[in-house]
């Protein structure tokens, strides 16, 4: 009965050293592919990067960040979100908010990669003064590759412990141990597919960070909520209070200037009824 249990941790070992194999393989041929391509792009003076030699097998991720001043933020809000739509992207997050010296809105886009450098450069268009741009670049063809190596050699365990399942025959603990592994195994592979699809995502469509900001004639903010007669008169009771400590305060630290005052006044008195009696 226990051949079945013997038979699974041969093959589960066997698998596990191809699975090292090919991770490691994975991992060489991607840092081989790595160096054709700095991860880390420059970016010059004009904001944005262009005529980069990246070869197409790359998988890379680009995120901008920009920020300018405009001339109303309404309306500019309008013209990026019709600008996002006409090449092919969305918007995915808008704040706008409110101070007492500026309007300004954050927008999230996300675009696809063959579009976001002439995104960036329309998006220029609206500016009234370029603040910060700002364009960054993460290759993750090697952790593609990773991946995908580990899901094709844990999607061959899953299938070969099913098979086993399927023509072996053996005690009732063995075959809840052996679907037990199977159950590990898939939940570990729909774990990686997640994170492959978050990294198709990321890699399909580019995400830029967008401030926009619209300066205004500074405006004291107003209060939340009117004040009662009742608190009025508490506060005023309480400033003049305070104007009463703060009194008593200031004699009790300018005293030697007053006792020198009083001094002076009880001397010449005493002068006075000398020279002149009574």
């Amino acid at each position: 009965m226990n051949k079945l249990l013997v038979f699974l941790a041969i093959t589960l070992t066997i698998v596990a050293c191809d699975e090292s194999k090919d991770s490691n393989f994975g991992l060489s041929s991607a840092l081989e592919e790595s160096e054709m391509v700095p991860t880390g792009q420059s970016i010059p003076k004009n904001g944005y990067i262009r005529n980069q030699n990246i070869p197409v097998n790359r998988k890379m991720i680009w995120t901008g960040h920009m920020e300018f001043q405009v001339q109303n933020v309404n309306e500019s809000t309008k013209n990026i979100t019709e600008m996002v739509k006409q090449a092919g992207g969305f918007v995915s997050d808008l704040n706008l908010t409110s101070s007492a010296y500026e309007i300004s809105n954050s927008i999230k886009i996300r675009i696809e990669n063959e579009k976001f450098q002439e995104l960036i450069s329309s998006l220029k268009n609206e500016s009234k003064f370029i603040k910060r741009i700002e364009i960054n670049s993460n290759d993750v063809t090697e952790e593609f590759i990773d991946i995908e190596s580990r899901l094709k050699t844990k999607r061959n365990v899953r299938d070969r412990y099913i098979k086993i399942l399927n023509t072996k025959t053996g005690d009732v603990k063995d075959i809840i141990a052996a679907e037990d592994a199977i159950r590990k195994i898939t939940e570990e592979i729909e774990a990686k597919e997640g994170r492959l699809r978050y990294l198709k995502d990321k890699v399909k469509f580019s995400t830029i960070n967008l401030r926009i900001y619209q300066e205004v004639e500074f405006t004291k903010q107003p209060e939340i909520y009117v004040k009662t007669f009742t608190e009025k008169a508490s506060q005023a009771l309480g400033k003049g209070w305070g104007i009463v400590k703060g009194f008593v305060l200031f004699i009790l630290t300018t005293w030697p200037f007053w006792l020198i005052i009083f001094l002076i006044g009880f001397w010449k008195r005493k002068w006075f009824k000398s020279k002149f009696g009574n």
